[in-house]
């Protein structure tokens, strides 16, 4: 059967964009957010000669032991900016362990004590008031020298506006000076650190490190909720404070182009609930491809700001809503190029989607729930997803070329559709011959099939051969031009490693549901692992364990030049360290050594943990899973209590180093392995069971012995025949480097 097929992985649709002139509110904002970025060379402002005048806000203490500080940027009659230059003092506690074993692998500190001679301040909190209370201002003119020092100093360099931030800080800055209040917006920059007090994030402190001098951006070091917010406990650090609570994402996507992927119009509807104690200013995350036309807020146009090339913007409501009261903020867009077209706000929560498609009538697309479908007139077609299941997001991946499908059948009786690209032709560099490509994709939906049966809400299967990573419900994204199967790629797994990933994500995939953020870690490390299971399954070991040595050698490269951070902090902002690296590469570590945490030796099986994986897939896609919850499918499964692994493996960073001295005894007629072991490198509390293989004339005997932090002598034994070798950390079952004699 051939086709022009575009596949989608989400949706909307509009016919006309209204546009409405700019109200007395939004000219006064526009103005107010320019006077942010104005330069200070000239400014005018006011000055003060300081002395011991301490400050504190929320985890953070400042101490402007003596010298000059200038309060400059006036909106509404007070400063937005303030420069201090003399002698000052900074310290900064940090009340999760989480996040100081974060900060210390950032910046080599768990809490942060030091002196610094200048400070830029951007403030929307009562700092000048306090100020003024205290000392004498007088009008003046910042001048040369005291610029030029600052700027020497970088400044205010890594707040002005990246699109590598999250957020716009301008405009977060500027809603905090519209409510302007002690508990009000408090950002400083000292030495290398920034602090940051945003109280309309999710979580309010931001300590940030400049790691290497030319970063453009800080690497958040440290994040955390405000004083008396909640616990700082590791088990609910996902508890984050929203502002909004979604309650169903709608919308039309009118679909044209040369390739159909070109969205014009767009509009989207996305239905909230406010969680704030009222709420003005809504933040929504969209695609930076896809433009902003304009905003309506329940019908009645509304004013927005959204920075060019940002992924943020922010909707401005025509009046305050409170704890409670409900609002539908529609988006009207245009734009290609993108992933997701479907604005989204911080929060997480899956919600159900209801999307109309209206598309070019010589086109043919599939997606999940799927609608019949029907004329629309001038040569356009219409159908309708409405969602069975709830989705954090939709993705959609649009692509006209000409198709052949072939269809095999599963194990299980799934139909597994194969669209086979013209464009892609067997000639091209790191092509994936046909057999190879289609009896890996196969041999990995069976493999998982016979451990976690049937894929969540999947009653067939479309294999799209381009793309990675993102795969749908029922839609497969595996390229099939992948240059794996030759040089050291052919030993850690070739094809293996890519079909197998593409295909776990029907398991754990886009319908997981996480509670934040700091669960982001799971959604790179189960399908890796999964993945990791099948290649062990169809290969001999040899590429299994090649690629863990892999995995393992990033990690040692990431902790040799202390970029290691604990998997729990989940996205962070960050130029210099690898985060996606650390969540997938470190993340599979972790599964693998609780593989053998679970693992029975007496039966040399892995039941256990692939029942805890069974329940963890089950349970990640019918609600919304924390780090916690992870902890306790765990431990349910292994019998006992495990904080002492996740502690270290989840919460924490580095890795032991194991020096091994052995020797066999004999006893009574009975053969013993003494063990002498040295294990540096991580904390004074730390054991890890290590998997040992001890060899006799009789055979092999595998043994599983904790072996705490620092120095500890173990008797492994009795044996009743002699013994020949000793092999420590068997099947690599602790990420750790091990020198054994």
């Amino acid at each position: 059967m051939k086709k022009n097929i575009i596949i989608l992985f989400m949706a909307i649709f509009i016919f006309n964009s209204p546009l409405m002139a700019d109200s007395d509110f939004f000219k006064k904002l526009k103005n107010d957010y320019s006077q942010l970025e104005i330069e200070l060379n000239n400014s005018y402002g006011r000055k003060a000669d300081i002395k011991n005048f301490v400050y504190k806000k929320d985890a953070a203490t400042f101490n402007f032991v003596e010298g000059e500080m200038h309060l400059l940027r006036y909106v509404n009659n007070r400063p937005t900016t303030a420069l201090f230059i003399g002698k000052g003092h900074a310290k900064i506690e940090i009340p999760s362990e989480l996040e100081k074993n974060s900060l210390r692998s950032v910046a080599d500190v768990d809490a942060i004590d030091e002196d610094f001679e200048t400070c830029f301040i951007r403030m929307a909190d009562n700092f000048d008031l306090i100020l003024e209370e205290q000392f004498s201002f007088v009008d003046e003119k910042l001048g040369w020298r005291e610029y030029n020092y600052a700027k020497d100093n970088q400044g205010e360099y890594f707040f002005r506006p990246s699109i590598q931030h999250k957020y716009d800080n301008n405009f977060q800055l500027l809603k905090s000076i519209y409510e302007r209040n002690e508990n009000g917006y408090f950002w400083i920059d000292f030495n290398r650190f920034n602090f940051n007090f945003d109280p309309n994030c999710p979580e309010q402190v931001r300590v940030s490190y400049e790691i290497e001098g030319g970063n453009s951006i800080t690497t958040d070091a440290a994040v955390f909720k405000k004083y008396g917010s909640g616990s700082y406990d590791n088990s609910t650090m996902s508890e984050m404070i929203f502002e909004t609570e979604p309650i169903e994402y709608t919308g039309k996507l009118h679909m044209t182009g040369l390739d159909g992927m070109e969205i014009k119009p767009g509009k989207a509807t996305m239905k909230l609930l406010i969680t704030a104690d009222s709420l003005r200013f809504v933040n929504y995350f969209h695609h930076f491809n896809l433009k902003t036309d304009s905003v309506f807020s329940d019908g009645v146009p509304v004013d927005f700001h959204r920075r060019r090339d940002f992924a943020c913007g922010t909707v401005i409501l025509p009046e305050y809503k409170m704890k409670g009261d409900t609002v539908e903020i529609t988006i009207w867009f245009r734009g290609k190029a993108y992933d997701c077209p479907l604005p989204y706000v911080d929060n997480p929560k899956p919600v159900m989607h209801n999307i109309i498609f209206d598309i070019p009538k010589d086109y043919n697309y599939t997606t999940s729930d799927m609608g019949p479908l029907q004329d629309s007139g001038k040569n356009r077609k219409q159908f309708v997803v409405k969602t069975q299941r709830p989705y954090r997001k939709f993705y959609f991946q649009g692509y006209a070329s000409g198709y052949d499908t072939l269809t095999h059948t599963s194990d299980m009786g799934l139909a597994i559709n194969f669209l086979k690209s013209k464009h892609l032709k067997k000639s091209m560099n790191c092509y994936i011959p046909d057999e190879t490509y289609e009896n890996n994709i196969i041999d990995a939906f069976n493999f998982y099939f016979s451990r976690f049966g049937t894929p969540i809400g999947t009653f067939s299967e479309v294999v799209y051969p381009e793309g990675y990573l993102i795969s749908m419900p029922g839609l497969i994204k595996a390229p099939q031009i992948a240059c794996v199967t030759d040089g050291s790629m052919k030993y850690i797994g070739g094809y293996h490693i890519i079909a197998g990933n593409a295909v776990a994500r029907q398991w754990f995939g886009s319908a997981v549901q996480t509670y934040s953020n700091r669960e982001a870690w799971l959604l790179d490390a189960v399908p890796e692992y999964m993945s990791m299971l099948f290649m062990q399954s169809d290969l001999d070991g040899g590429e299994f364990y090649s690629n863990m040595v892999n995995k393992r050698d990033s990690v040692y490269r990431v902790v040799e030049r202390k970029w290691d951070v604990p998997l729990a902090v989940g996205i962070r902002q960050s130029e210099t360290i690898p985060m996606a690296t650390i969540r997938q590469n470190k993340g599979a570590w972790l599964l693998h050594m609780l593989r053998f945490v679970m693992f029975d030796t007496e039966t040399q099986s892995d039941r256990s943990f692939i029942k805890f994986l069974h329940e963890l897939i089950v349970t990640a896609n019918n609600k919304q899973i924390t780090n916690a919850d992870v902890i306790k499918i765990a431990e349910k499964k292994y019998g006992d209590d495990l904080s002492w692994f996740f502690n270290q493996w989840l919460y924490g960073t580095n890795f032991p180093n194991y020096k091994v001295e052995h020797s066999f005894i004999e006893k009574n007629g009975k053969y013993f392995v003494k063990l002498d072991v040295n294990t540096t490198g991580v904390p004074d509390n730390f054991k890890m069971p290590v998997m040992l293989r001890v060899e006799s004339k009789n055979g092999s005997r595998f043994i599983k012995q904790m072996i705490p932090s620092g120095k500890s002598t173990h008797e492994i034994g009795p044996f009743e025949t002699k013994l020949e070798k000793f092999h420590f950390n068997e099947f690599f079952s602790v990420l750790s480097k091990d020198d054994v004699k």
